[in-house]
């Protein structure tokens, strides 16, 4: 559900809520700064899903002249932020909201470095649909892979906030 900096339609940047990590699915190896930093950058994810989530389902998204007053800034940057976005804006103008709650299970780390941290997660997006605002039914293309895997990154700003920058949907594999 969530992509690499473009969205384009109803299902092309999707960003679902997630739960807290489990330790079972963050690395073992990782020293406790690294585990400090997965934490927050995770907690930064999660309330960037819940704004996200909740502009998606409503159709309401307090669009700022100034981007660093827009709701998403805080936790995400770059063409990711401006990809998912752009993916609300479509949605408000094309008369679509969201329906469900998409399910993301953190998978594991993949590396952490001072200043980014990279992640793969599953998506779950069974539960979930995108429909006319209108007549109530569904614009999403039949035959979508609903669960699948995505490479996401967060970076680490001069303010010492973690936000969400990149991430790569593998809808031709399943998770």
């Amino acid at each position: 559900m969530l992509q690499l900096a473009s969205g384009c339609s109803p299902r092309a940047v999707e960003v679902p809520p997630a739960g807290p990590p489990s330790k079972a699915a963050i690395q073992s190896s990782l020293s406790p700064t690294d585990q400090q930093a997965v934490d927050q950058a995770w907690s930064a994810y999660q309330r960037l899903n819940a704004i996200y989530l909740k502009a998606a389902q409503s159709g309401v998204y307090e669009w700022n002249a100034d981007k660093t007053k827009r709701p998403l800034y805080p936790y995400a940057a770059g063409t990711y932020m401006s990809a998912l976005e752009r993916d609300l804006d479509i949605m408000r103008e094309q008369g679509f909201v969201r329906k469900g709650s998409p399910q993301v299970t953190l998978r594991r780390v993949v590396s952490v470095s001072p200043t980014s941290i990279v992640v793969e997660v599953c998506v779950d997006d069974s539960g979930t649909d995108t429909v006319s605002r209108k007549t109530g039914k569904s614009v999403v293309k039949a035959g979508q892979n609903q669960r699948y895997p995505v490479t996401m990154r967060a970076g680490l700003y001069p303010d010492a906030k973690w936000r969400w920058v990149e991430s790569q949907a593998e809808r031709a594999a399943s998770c």
